[in-house]
């Protein structure tokens, strides 16, 4: 994250701020900028004022429709740039059509906001829908965060077009989905720590627990791993769950994780010669002295080689 970035370079940022566009080092960094310079505060009232007029007469599509309409738009826009893939989004759509740099021409900038709403979202097979209960996951990048409140319920602000909520109990569909999605955010690991802490008491439901393993396998994050740990404590004895914890004894980069692997699964040994091998094949491959000690001692107690032959 930039917190520098001269006026010339947050300005085009400014225009997609209000559509959930930027990426999240974008947002940071714009955020950062507008709270010490009052001309770009003046912009962006300016683009927000905008934005709520659409706003007022706007349509809201199928999540699904969005979705596919915005990689559509992205993918179209990149062709007729010439733009590589690494390229910020900004660029490929304003670079080519105002010339982006220092002294682009501001008064287009509402007209390009607009042609971006009518490209994306009417010009890519629009139809109306009704307004689902929740984003499909593929918006769940756009989930800021998480609160609950007194009385149980969970509170979710999320971006849609423009920022929403959505509250109610863990339990109700809508917030269940959108937790759900938070726990695959690729950009806010403590929203992704959030999501499983608020889904954990709901491990019995299936889809629950996948997203728990699913978590605890490849979530690049060791806290959101450990968190996905302690939320499968209790059904470290099923067969997927087991499975993932021995994966993870073998293959976790964490010294903390693979520890409280190695006790869990000691812990809740449902059968010893299975438990066995596979501490006996960690064994062979674990540096960590302390993970190596509990693996001795469990084998032991087992009355198993401390190696395979």
């Amino acid at each position: 994250m930039n917190s520098n970035l001269p006026c010339d370079e947050i300005r085009p940022l400014l225009v997609l701020y209000p559509y959930g566009e930027l990426s999240f080092d974008e947002e940071e960094s714009v955020d950062l900028h507008l709270k010490s310079c009052a001309a770009c505060q003046d912009e962006q009232a300016a683009l927000a004022a905008l934005h709520t007029a659409a706003g007022e007469a706007a349509v809201d599509p199928s999540l699904e429709l969005l979705s596919a309409c915005r990689q559509d738009l992205r993918k179209q826009i990149a062709v007729i740039a010439g733009a590589t893939p690494s390229q910020p989004f900004w660029r490929r759509w304003f670079g080519p059509v105002a010339g982006v740099s220092s002294n682009w021409n501001w008064v287009a900038k509402p007209a390009m906001a607009m042609a971006l709403l009518a490209v994306g979202f009417v010009g890519a097979r629009f139809v109306p829908t009704a307004e689902p209960v929740a984003p499909a996951a593929a918006s769940i990048r756009n989930v800021r965060f998480i609160e609950p409140s007194s009385d149980g319920r969970v509170r979710i602000v999320y971006d849609e077009v423009s920022q929403k909520e959505l509250a109610g109990r863990v339990d109700d569909r809508g917030i269940r989905e959108m937790l759900l999605a938070a726990t695959r955010d690729p950009d806010d690991p403590a929203l992704r720590v959030d999501s499983v802490e608020y889904l954990k008491t709901r491990s019995a439901q299936e889809d629950v627990r996948k997203a728990f393993v699913r978590a605890l396998e490849s979530d690049l994050n060791e806290g959101v791993r450990l968190k996905a740990l302690e939320a499968l404590k209790p059904y470290a004895s099923q067969t997927e769950v087991r499975s993932a914890l021995t994966k993870v004894l073998l293959a976790d980069q964490s010294a903390t994780v693979r520890t409280q692997t190695i006790d869990l699964l000691v812990n809740t040994r449902r059968n010893e010669s299975e438990l066995a091998g596979v501490l006996q094949d960690m064994m062979r491959r674990e540096q960590n002295t302390y993970i190596r000690q509990r693996g001795q001692t469990a084998l032991r107690a087992m009355n198993a080689s401390l190696e395979t032959f």
